[in-house]
């Protein structure tokens, strides 16, 4: 389970998921990573059925092509099971097509 709150911590991180979070001073929040992880792998009800939402082939295809795709495929898509991200909008995310670009320019480097 360690390495599950890992891969939900860089998924939020990534996706900027706002959920889950307390406020424990002025300008600061805490993550509620064991309430997120419970909800991704308990939930039976969509938390916001507006955005109830399945990642297209298109864009499986281009996670499917990121080192971390075999497990982010899984996650974003109950995440738009249950409502908590809508991916009918894209995953359109600076953060991760720079770690994208940075790696295959690594790669071809070597």
């Amino acid at each position: 389970m360690e390495d599950m709150s890992l891969r939900l911590f860089m998924l939020r991180g990534a996706y900027g998921y706002k959920g889950f979070t307390e406020q424990v001073g002025e300008n600061m929040y805490k993550v509620d990573t064991k309430a997120f992880q419970e909800t991704i792998e308990n939930a039976k009800e969509p938390i916001d059925a507006s955005k109830v939402s399945k990642l297209s082939s298109d864009q499986t295809k281009m996670l499917q092509s990121a080192p971390s795709g075999s497990w982010m495929v899984p996650l974003l898509n109950r995440m738009g099971e249950l409502g908590m991200m809508d991916l009918r909008e894209g995953l359109v995310n600076p953060k991760l097509f720079q770690y994208n670009s940075t790696m295959n320019a690594y790669k071809r480097s070597i």
